[in-house]
């Protein structure tokens, strides 16, 4: 009888270890966690500046990282810019971006295609939507196709939301017409291959700025 109620015993004592083992694996701390907080699916996210819509941004599958203050998204993207009279000014797509809460900035990654209404393409594999300055920026190799089909290829590149006022680093290529790389714009004349580049700085006050969902 003894032997029998020693064999529960160990038995018992074996179970209790087992489940508080087990316990102990699922449990997750806190401050330790460095995953998304937050996810959604086909929805979209409006940036503001100064009280006024600057961009919409939708998006298929979002994840919230608040201590890091990111939103990534993947599954692609699309952003529409506004300028300061609200008129749609171009076009993003690209397969996957990040918002940057604490400025409001946009970076998009893979595939990235901006399109004017005016008519010009801005083709690169990453980009950055500047909030502040309401500029374009990239740091990456770009191809700009002109709404005349005329095409040049560079790294780096700095432009205005509407693709009107813009400038690109190390350019080459072909134009049926000169252009002049301060400025962005045409000038009659035949082909150019360029190779300094232009910059134009401009300064602003830092706007209010916010995010809708």
């Amino acid at each position: 009888m003894l032997h029998i109620l020693k064999k529960v015993l160990y038995l018992g004592l074996a179970v209790l270890w087992l489940g508080c083992r087990s316990q102990d694996q699922q449990t997750v701390t806190p401050q330790n966690y460095d995953g998304p907080d937050q996810e959604g699916w086909n929805s979209r996210i409006t940036v503001t500046s100064n009280g006024r819509t600057s961009a919409i941004l939708q998006y298929s599958h979002m994840e919230k990282y608040s201590k890091r203050r990111e939103v990534k998204f993947d599954g692609g993207i699309v952003v529409d810019f506004y300028n300061t009279a609200g008129q749609h000014t171009s076009n993003l797509v690209a397969e996957r971006g990040v918002l940057y809460e604490d400025s409001n900035d946009v970076e998009a990654m893979e595939n990235v295609v901006v399109v004017s209404d005016s008519g010009m393409t801005v083709r690169t594999q990453r980009l950055r939507w500047d909030n502040l300055r309401q500029k374009i920026v990239s740091d990456d190799f770009v191809t700009i196709t002109t709404a005349q089909n005329d095409t040049l290829r560079g790294k780096g590149f700095q432009s205005d939301q509407s693709l009107k006022q813009w400038s690109i680093g190390r350019p080459s290529g072909v134009s049926q017409k000169r252009v002049d790389l301060i400025g962005g714009s045409e000038n009659r004349g035949g082909a150019t291959v360029a190779d300094s580049s232009a910059v134009r700085h401009e300064k602003k006050q830092a706007p209010e700025q916010g995010v809708q969902q």
